[in-house]
């Protein structure tokens, strides 16, 4: 490696001038700049490119093993028992079990993805016990079930949420409302009680969660004290409370009355006016937000 004479940069392979101070570059006579030999002549393989580490790999074949070995335990007790025919049932969860295992040490460690694959599993799960018997029956409530999860816990933690934008946060509200109506469907083969109690219930949660939204995101001081999470918190539950309390007489009385939410507006509207109170009065949120005391 070459350097300048002059100010000791050094100088780039086949420089000609320096790039500080332009001093010219001058070899001496029957002597070339020789090229430095790399520290690894060969390129370093890429992290994981080889498959397994030794740790993994033997926790892996581990699982597989015993679960052979449990394979052929319950299969051979149950074929000399005579009651092979019940078998399905525990060879498909060991099976099951021991997917979500390699699984769960083989694929990403990321939230999403593993969320996801086990919920996969968890589903294949279910439905494969529901259908053992060859009739769908209680797996098309907990199916919809786990794919409200995914929707609601599991979908906005994913890299697809930030590229669908708008559609997804349209996604995430509409999540709700199909699983209630596929439920409705399945338990009284028709909208009973979806249109009347549910859809005005979880319509006013929606409404009241992004009324919260947009007021805290709309004031100046954009760091909102954990206190003014909860009460706001609160206020939401408490006002969807009423609100299902009231389409629910509706639907089993005949009119709107409130019969136990009474109390839940009560404390939510108190608690509602003392947020708009803490937030429109200076003096009053110095008081409460004050690290001093006062006696």
């Amino acid at each position: 490696m070459a350097y300048c004479v002059r100010c000791g940069v050094k100088l780039e392979e086949g420089a000609d001038v320096c790039p500080l101070c332009g001093t010219e570059v001058l070899l001496p006579s029957k002597m070339s700049e020789q090229k430095a030999p790399p520290l690894f002549p060969k390129p370093l393989p890429n992290r994981g490119s080889k498959g397994l580490d030794k740790t993994r790999k033997g926790m892996v074949e581990l699982i597989i093993t015993l679960s052979i070995v449990s394979e052929l335990t319950v299969f051979l007790s149950l074929w000399l028992s005579g009651n092979l025919g019940a078998s399905f049932i525990p060879l498909f969860c060991i099976a099951m079990a021991t997917i979500a295992l390699c699984l769960g040490l083989l694929a990403s460690h990321s939230f999403s993805r593993q969320a996801s694959l086990q919920g996969a599993v968890l589903a294949i799960l279910v439905l494969g016990l529901d259908l053992a018997d060859f009739v769908l029956s209680w797996s098309l409530i907990v199916l919809p079930s786990l794919g409200l999860f995914w929707m609601v816990v599991v979908y906005p933690s994913t890299k697809y949420w930030r590229k669908k934008g708008n559609r997804a946060w349209a996604w995430l509200i509409l999540s709700p409302y199909l699983y209630l109506a596929f439920l409705n469907w399945v338990l009284a083969g028709n909208f009973t009680w979806f249109v009347p109690v549910a859809l005005p219930a979880v319509t006013c949660l929606f409404a009241t969660s992004a009324l919260m939204l947009v007021w805290f995101s709309n004031r100046k001081n954009k760091r909102i004290p954990l206190a003014d999470l909860v009460l706001a918190f609160l206020v939401v539950v408490f006002l969807s409370c009423t609100a299902f309390d009231l389409s629910l007489t509706h639907y089993q009385i005949g009119y709107f009355a409130l019969r136990w939410s009474t109390s839940l507006l009560v404390a939510g509207l108190v608690i509602l006016l003392f947020l708009v109170s803490v937030s429109i009065s200076r003096r009053l949120r110095r008081y409460f937000t004050s690290h001093t005391k006062h006696r």
